[in-house]
């Protein structure tokens, strides 16, 4: 009687082995990880500044307020009329409130320079890009007039690119589609193929001038990171 028990154990012990070792191969086929390539795309173009952005300064010194303030008015008038001859106009540009710096209040100001000093601002900030480098670039012609034009940092004109979403849908494409044909490549190579796209990040836009001393245009880049999946 126990011969004939341990025979049927045998063979559903057997069973369990053999049918353990399929599952397992079967789990071993099922979970058999993805083929994948991860590669970068690249995406540029040049474009012009859409807006320059000038903090015009003037200084000068008197010894009372009252030509102080004669002055500001004067000069302000005579760089506000400079801008127009650059086709510039009232919404080009915001006259700041003036700097003015008593030096009869400090004990150890030089006694031989002005009682007051007055520094006069005016921000211009336009779409009229070429039309303010010129002015820019022009500016030493105040000096005739007497009035000596800050050439400091900070004090020149900064150009900047504002239409960035107005580029960005098809410079994604453009890095898409560079980094797919990286992915053929490196399939092709390895005798693959490139299947769907497993994952994707993308970088960050950056503009940069194009160049030193041609900061009105504007070069703008993003890099992309695409993982795809690799079939036979």
């Amino acid at each position: 009687m126990e011969s004939k028990n341990i025979f049927p154990a045998i063979l559903t012990a057997l069973a369990l082995v053999v049918s353990a070792a399929i599952l397992s191969l079967g789990f071993k086929t099922i979970a058999k990880p993805d083929r994948t390539v991860s590669v970068r795309g690249l995406a540029e173009r040049e474009v012009d500044a859409d807006l320059a952005v000038w903090p015009l300064t003037y200084k000068f010194g008197a010894d009372s307020m009252e030509i102080i303030k004669s002055e500001l008015n004067v000069r302000t008038a005579a760089v506000l009329e400079y801008l127009k001859g650059f086709g510039l106009d009232q919404n080009d540009w915001t006259v700041q409130a003036p700097e003015i710096t008593d030096n009869t209040l400090n004990p150890y100001i030089d006694r031989k320079t002005f009682d007051y000093f007055a520094q006069g601002k005016i921000l211009v900030r336009s779409s009229k890009v070429q039309q303010v480098k010129e002015a820019q670039g022009s500016s030493l012609a105040l000096l005739e007039k007497g009035i000596a034009v800050g050439q400091d940092y900070g004090q020149t004109v900064t150009y900047e690119f504002t239409k960035l979403n107005d580029v960005k849908p098809q410079m994604i494409a453009e890095a898409t589609a560079s980094a797919r044909a990286a992915a053929e490549q490196f399939a092709h190579d390895s005798g693959s193929k490139v299947g769907k796209i497993k994952s994707a990040t993308q970088g960050l836009f950056t503009i940069e001038a194009a160049a030193a001393g041609l900061e009105e245009k504007k070069a703008v880049r993003v890099v992309t990171t695409v993982v795809y999946l690799l079939k036979d």
